[in-house]
This record gives C-alpha cells, sequence and structure tokens, in this order.
C-alpha cells in the first residue's frame, strides 16, 4: 500500500483529534495574526536592514536628540494680520498640551532676529570687518573732502559693500520681516498666490511611537476646531512627519480590511461556481485559513509587526496558498464524479497530486525564500512570511482535507448524484485553439516571444523608478494633502524643511563638520546642499579679537557720518549696529527657538548639525536623492552618525538594487533545481529530465512574456513590486508542474485532454491567485498598485504559457508523430508487387 494512502486511512480513523489539534495550532496564530496586524509600522525606514548605516544612524540620532518628526500646521488667507493673531493663539493653546507630547512650536523669528542684529557684526569674519571698517573711514573721510570741494575719484563703496552683508545674511536681516514665517506660496490654481504663516509643532514622542503621533494630531486639531478658523476666513492646511504617517497608515489599515474582504468573496465565488457546489468553499478554505492563521501566529513570533511590503501579505498567502487545496479538492470531486466512493476517491486525488502540489508549493516556497538572501526588510520579512505561508498552505491542506472531507461524506454527500465533471468554457475554448490549431498557436506563441524579447531589451535599460511620487498615498499627493502643503511650507522657507542631522562629539567636532560642510558647498555652488544649521553658524568664533573692531565701527557710524546713506539705510545699519556694552556670547545666550534645535536630551548644546536639501534638489526625484546622499558622504567627515528621510530613500533605493537581483537570480536557480529533482529523479512518479525541460521552457516563456508585457507598459521596479520578479519564479511554474505532471500520469490522452480537465483546476487556481494581488489595485498606495499590477502580469503570461504556448507545441507535435505512425503504418499494410 502506498504510504498516501496509509495517511488517507489514518485520517479517516482519527479525523477527530486530527481536526481538533488543527483548530488549535490556527487559534493560537489568529491570536498572533491579530496582535501582529495591530502593529502597522508604514515607515519607510522599516524597510531597510537593522544593521544598516542608515537605520543605525537613525537610532542613534533619534535617541540623542529625540528626533525632528513634526506636524506643520499651515494658516492662509487674505489679511496677514488675523493669520498672526490665529497662530498666537494657537500657540498659546499648544503650551497647554500634556507633558511629552509637544517639543516646540517654530511659527516666530522676531526673538532670534533681535538677538542677532546688534550682534551681527561678530558674524563677519576679520578680514570682512577690517574691510568694512575702512571702506566706512575712507568713505566719511571722501565726504568730507567732497563738502570742502577736495573729493578725488569716486566714493569708495559703502552702499555695495554694506547690500553685500545684507544679502548674505538675510535670514537673519528680512526673510521674515513680520517676525512670523509667513509670506506668498503658490496657490491652489496655476499662477496663483496665497499669503500662508506656516507653523511648524515638533513631536515630543519618538516618532515610531505612533500612539503619541496620533495624539498630537488629534490635540493639534481639536485646538485648531476651538479657534473657528473658518469664521475669520483662514484656511487650514497639515503637512509633515505626523500628517503623512497618520494618512499612511490609516489608508494602509482602510485598504487592508478591504481588500481581505474582497478577496475572501472573490475566492469563496470563484471556488463555488468552478467546483458547482457551495460546500468546496469550506471543504477547501477551512484548511487554507488554519494554515493562513498559523503563518501569521509565527509571524508575530519572528517578525514582531508589519511594514508597508509585509502588510497586504494575507490577501496574497490566500490567493496563493488555495491553489493547493484547488488541486487537490478539484481531483477529489472528478472521482467522485466518475463514480468512486469517498475513501477511494481520497486516496487517489492525494497520490495523484501530492508530487506536483508539493513542487509547486516548494518552488513558490523558494521564491520567497529566495528574498530571505537579502538584508532589506522590505524583501526579507516579506519572503519570510510568503515562504512559510506556502509550507503550512501544503502542509494544512493535505493534513485536513482528507479527514474534513471524509467526515463530511459521512453526514452526507458532497458532489450531486450523477453530476458530471466541471469542464469551464475557458478550458474547453483553449483546449480546442490547442487541439485544432496547434501550429497558429505555437506561431503567435513564438511571435510574443520575439515581440517580448526586444521588449524586454528596452525596459531592462532604465528598469528603477526614481519617481517617489509614484510610490506614495495617491491623496497624499492630491491638493489639500501633506505633500501638497508640504511644498508651500518649503517655498515658504527657500529650502526643504527635513534636514539630515549630523551628531558631533563634542562642540569642537560639531564645528569642523559645519566647516567641513560649507567648503563643501561653496566649492560646489550647483550641489544639493542648502543651508547648515550649526553651533558655528549661530555662536562665531574669535569674538574677543573682533570687538575692537567692531567698536571702531560703531564709532565710525555715527548719524553725521552716514548722511549720505538713504534714510531707509541709515536706519538698516543703526539697527545692527552694537550697543557699548556689548559683550562675546556663547551659546548658553543664544534664544531658546535657536538653542533647543541644537540641544541633545541630556542637555548637551551644540553637537548637533542640521544639513537642509536646497530647493534646486526635487526631494521626490530618487536620482537627485540619490545624489544628494553621495555629495554628502563624499566630504570629508569624522565618523559621525548621520540621519534623516533623504538618506533613507537613497539607501532604499540602493538596497533595491544591490538585492533585487540577487534574490531573481537564486529564485530563478532554486526553482530550476527543485523541478530537476523532482521530475527528473525517481521511478513512478516522477518525470524524466526531458519532462523536467518542458516545465522549465513553460516557465522560460511565461517569464519572458511577463517582461514584455512590463517593457511595453513601460512599469518600473520600485521598494515593493520587484517582489513580483523573483515569487513569479516559483508560483509562475505551479501551472506548468500541475499540467505536465498530469501528462505524465496520463501518458495515453494528448495534451489538449489535459488542458481541457486539468486546465479547469489551473486556470482556477491563476484566478484566485490574481484575485489576491488584485486586492493591492483597490490601495491608494501607489507602490502597492504597482505590486499588484507587475504581479498580475506574471501571472497572465505564466498561465497562458503552461495552458496555450506550449500545449500547443507539444499538439503539434503529437499530431506529426501520429501522422508518422499512420504513414509506417500505411507502408506495412500496402500489398508489396
Amino acid at each position: 500500500m502506498r504510504l498516501s494512502d496509509r495517511w488517507v486511512e489514518l485520517a479517516d480513523r482519527r479525523r477527530g483529534l486530527i481536526l481538533a489539534a488543527c483548530a488549535i495550532a490556527a487559534l493560537a496564530g489568529l491570536v498572533g495574526a491579530v496582535r501582529l496586524y495591530t502593529d502597522l509600522r508604514p515607515d519607510m525606514a522599516e524597510l531597510l536592514p537593522a544593521n544598516s548605516r542608515s537605520s543605525r544612524d537613525l537610532a542613534t540620532v533619534t535617541a540623542r536628540v529625540g528626533g525632528y518628526a513634526e506636524e506643520t500646521v499651515v494658516l492662509a488667507g487674505k489679511d496677514p494680520l488675523d493669520l498672526q493673531l490665529l497662530a498666537d493663539d494657537l500657540a498659546e493653546k499648544l503650551e497647554a498640551a500634556p507633558d511629552g507630547l509637544v517639543r516646540w512650536v517654530e511659527y516666530r523669528v522676531d526673538e532670534t532676529r533681535d538677538f542677532f542684529k546688534p550682534r551681527l557684526l561678530l558674524f563677519l569674519s576679520r578680514p570682512e570687518l577690517v574691510r568694512l571698517r575702512d571702506t566706512l573711514a575712507a568713505r566719511v573721510t571722501w565726504e568730507r573732502a567732497r563738502a570742502a570741494g577736495e573729493a578725488e575719484g569716486a566714493a569708495p563703496d559703502v552702499e555695495g559693500l554694506l547690500a553685500e552683508i545684507a544679502r548674505e545674511r538675510r535670514d537673519v536681516l528680512g526673510k521674515f520681516p513680520s517676525g512670523y514665517v509667513m509670506g506668498e506660496v503658490p496657490g491652489h490654481r496655476p499662477g496663483e498666490t496665497m499669503t500662508a504663516l506656516a507653523m511648524v509643532i515638533r513631536l515630543g514622542a519618538q516618532p515610531d511611537d505612533y500612539t503619541q503621533v496620533t495624539a498630537l494630531d488629534r490635540y493639534v486639531k481639536k485646538a485648531v476646531a476651538e479657534l473657528r478658523p473658518a469664521e475669520k476666513g483662514v484656511e487650514v492646511g497639515y503637512g509633515g512627519y505626523v500628517a503623512s504617517n497618520i494618512l499612511e497608515h490609516g489608508a494602509l489599515a482602510e485598504d487592508l480590511i478591504w481588500a481581505t474582504v474582497l478577496v475572501l468573496a472573490a475566492v469563496a465565488a470563484a471556488v463555488a461556481i468552478y467546483n458547482r457546489t457551495w460546500k468546496a468553499i469550506f471543504a477547501v478554505g477551512i484548511p487554507l485559513l488554519a494554515g493562513t492563521f498559523a503563518t501569521f501566529g509565527i509571524a508575530e513570533l519572528v517578525v514582531g509587526h508589519l511594514n508597508s511590503n509585509t502588510a497586504f501579505l494575507g490577501s496574497i498567502v490566500v490567493g496563493n496558498g488555495i491553489n493547493v487545496g484547488l488541486i487537490l479538492f478539484a481531483r477529489y470531486l472528478e472521482e467522485r464524479r466518475q463514480g468512486q466512493a469517498p475513501l477511494p476517491a481520497m486516496k487517489t486525488a492525494v497520490s495523484a497530486t501530492w508530487l506536483a502540489t508539493l513542487t509547486a508549493a516548494l518552488a513558490a516556497g523558494v521564491s520567497y525564500g529566495s528574498l530571505l538572501s537579502t538584508d532589506f526588510r522590505g524583501f526579507n520579512q516579506f519572503g519570510l512570511i510568503g515562504g512559510i505561508g506556502m509550507t503550512l498552505s501544503w502542509i494544512f491542506t493535505y493534513v485536513m482535507t482528507p479527514p474534513l472531507v471524509l467526515a463530511w461524506e459521512r453526514r452526507a454527500p458532497i458532489p450531486k448524484a450523477g453530476q458530471r465533471p466541471a469542464h469551464p468554457v475557458f478550458t474547453q475554448a483553449v483546449s480546442r485553439a490547442v487541439d485544432r490549431a496547434p501550429r497558429l498557436t505555437a506561431f503567435v506563441a513564438a511571435l510574443l516571444s520575439v515581440a517580448s524579447a526586444f521588449s524586454v531589451a528596452r525596459f531592462a535599460k532604465d528598469p528603477i523608478e526614481h519617481d517617489f511620487r509614484k510610490l506614495r498615498d495617491q491623496s497624499a499627493l492630491a491638493e489639500g494633502g501633506p505633500a501638497w502643503w508640504d511644498a508651500r511650507v518649503d517655498a515658504l522657507h527657500g529650502d526643504h524643511l527635513s534636514p539630515t542631522v549630523l551628531l558631533g562629539r563634542d562642540e569642537a567636532e560639531a564645528r569642523r563638520i559645519a566647516a567641513a560642510i560649507e567648503a563643501a558647498r561653496a566649492a560646489n555652488p550647483a550641489g544639493f546642499f542648502g543651508h547648515v544649521l550649526s553651533i558655528a553658524s549661530l555662536v562665531p568664533t574669535d569674538q574677543e579679537a573682533k570687538l575692537p573692531i567692531v567698536r571702531e565701527i560703531r564709532a565710525l557710524a555715527t548719524p553725521e557720518n552716514l548722511r549720505f546713506l538713504s534714510p531707509e539705510q541709515q536706519l538698516a545699519v543703526q539697527q545692527v549696529m552694537p550697543p557699548a556694552e556689548l559683550r562675546p556670547f556663547g551659546a548658553a545666550d543664544l534664544p531658546p527657538a535657536l538653542r533647543r534645535q541644537l540641544t541633545e536630551v541630556d542637555g548637551r548644546v551644540g553637537t548637533p548639525v542640521l544639513v537642509y536639501p536646497s530647493q534646486r534638489m526635487d526631494v521626490w526625484n530618487g536620482l537627485d536623492v540619490t545624489r544628494f546622499a553621495a555629495e554628502l558622504r563624499a566630504v570629508p567627515l569624522p565618523d559621525v552618525p548621520m540621519a534623516s528621510s533623504t538618506l533613507v530613500f537613497a539607501d532604499v533605493l540602493r538596497s533595491i538594487e544591490q538585492d533585487g537581483p540577487r534574490a531573481t537570480l537564486l529564485s530563478l536557480v532554486g526553482v530550476v533545481l527543485l523541478v530537476l529533482v523532482a521530475f527528473g529523479l525517481g521511478r513512478r512518479t516522477v518525470r524524466s529530465l526531458a519532462d523536467a525541460g518542458w516545465v522549465l521552457a513553460a516557465l522560460a516563456v511565461g517569464v519572458l512574456w511577463f517582461g514584455g508585457l512590463a517593457g511595453a507598459l513601460h512599469l518600473r521596479l520600485n521598494m515593493l513590486n520587484f517582489i513580483a520578479l523573483p515569487i513569479t519564479f516559483g508560483i509562475g511554474v505551479d501551472y506548468a508542474t500541475n499540467i505536465f505532471q498530469r501528462r505524465r500520469l496520463d501518458r495515453g490522452r494528448s495534451i489538449a485532454d489535459i488542458v481541457r480537465t486539468t486546465g479547469g483546476a489551473v486556470a482556477l487556481c491563476s484566478l484566485t491567485t490574481i484575485i489576491g494581488y488584485s486586492s493591492l489595485l483597490i490601495a491608494r498606495n501607489q507602490a502597492l498598485i504597482s505590486f499588484g499590477v507587475l504581479a498580475d502580469l506574471g501571472e497572465v503570461a505564466c498561465l497562458a504559457a503552461a495552458l496555450f504556448g506550449l500545449p500547443a507545441l507539444l499538439r503539434w507535435r503529437e499530431l506529426v508523430r501520429e501522422r508518422r505512425a499512420r504513414d509506417v503504418e500505411r507502408v506495412h499494410v500496402e500489398p508489396q508487387p
């Protein structure tokens, strides 16, 4: 007796014990799955390796400075005074926020401006001060000579020198003359502008504390609502990390619920319609759900949370994992409808399908497992959970289906008496094309392959998606979304608002870091470095040496000596003239608004250096982001932590380009070896190497068509949909495996007949997988949508190759052999002359 037959008999005898054990395992897994799905982390940093430099530096910077996560409130209206009053009222409300929720609020610069104006001359270098003193003294002398009619030559250009100094210190002197971070920004329509005031509210908790992130958002919006801005004609927008994170998290959770519901409903309908009995839903679905629950229970123990890549794996595991149960139950129903009793029918179904389904499940597992070779968490966690899912789907199907179905059959028959096997219209049409027009079908397949090869070659020249706008939630980019408001805040400030933070060991090292970056910026004016905020930019050096020269300049800048300037210029000069009692100042003397940005959690001041990307840089362009990271890392700096979302983006791109091809190659090699072992060895139930070659040929054609479709549609690979390449090998080989395994068992039947019978179950397997992938198409996150599209294309291409392309070629060969056999037979029966 075969081992599979013994298992079926044992499962029938111990059905209660087996089903109870599986139910306990599924229930335990469900508890873990619920915990797992309540911990969604859509932050991009969750995709990088935990030991990568960006991840380590981000953890260090966050621990030392508390992070710079923020919610930006933008007030827009016609009356600047209304905006200022509303901002002051909101700031007052935010001061009453619970402890630890709000670190500080940034929206006014008057305190900073008033501090720096009388100390402005100390920020000039000593040569600049000497030049200003000498030029001013020469001009005073020249003006006196001119009054006496004795002036010679042109007047020394004090005005030009003052304009140069003012231009270089514009941020301090007049960027926001009202004292508020306010100005004109692009409006809602092209060419339109609006007056906007930006308030940056820094989160007091760690950025990954989602509870505090949502608490801040609720508190801010409640405070805004209490001020009734609409009654004052003020529009309020929200941007920054907090608003974006909540939007992405909420969209992910909402899409996840809808996707799960739609997948379960669509898969259940497909299973019931194909098998022509509602009982198939439970016969296939119960083992599938048990395996899925167990999968995510294990994932909760091993991984502990879901990221933006793994959040939709539930739908994908259901769509892929159900294939095993579909094949097994379809064969069981086929045997029952042909008159076999339940127990013999189950024995036949298990013995006839276990090898093909195991090979297919292992191939899918190998493809998922290939992602474990990468350090990129967006890939390896996806591969880990997916690989566990494929393995447990097969195990739970063959452990639970025999006792479940046989127990059911004891109470009531599953198939109706006299009901014939299912032959779907789709597979009837496919088998007819394969049977009646094999040469034409094979010729069309060959043309598609040639066209696909050209398309793949063109696609391979530029395969990576560098436009991050195509990877975000669509509503975030829409008018009024966080990204839309962020663009206006960036325009207001002149540089992008999210800095890269570098942490020195002490103030002296921070000064050296800032000097090196400033030197690099000066050497490359077309680069992507914007302004640099550091202790060096806020507390000048050599103040003691500069003070005597500053006092000399103050003595020269009397109203009488400055009469040659316009009244506005005289006022501007007087505003920056230092008081007589001016003394050197240090970090401790800085206004709180500036000092807090350069203060660590433990109170140390002066170690952070904040490098802002310039407006020239498109923060959504991966090429620009990569260039910024390369420029920063090329600056000769000590080994210090540096962290920002910009560096995370750059490292994500680099990980995709490095890890993606490696995982794809390993998946291909693994699937090829698995098929060769499973179908090329053995005696009774395993194919010869030639049969394995047909399976691999079908996979190769399917993958070629897949690449051709992707190239023709101008799709690009990103941090998520790259996964579609390696898993297509494992899941795509499923269909050819089942078709050619059935052909091997039924050698006497034509390939067209096998497509007509087994092809229906294979097509249903593909349909359920497509349903799983298509659930991503309802997502608002465009990276998820792109993954769904690419994975669906892989499914369609591999299914077409398994049911059309290779069967047509085989049917052509069969017809040729049949014709030759008839010719030989005709020769033998003809009478000899």
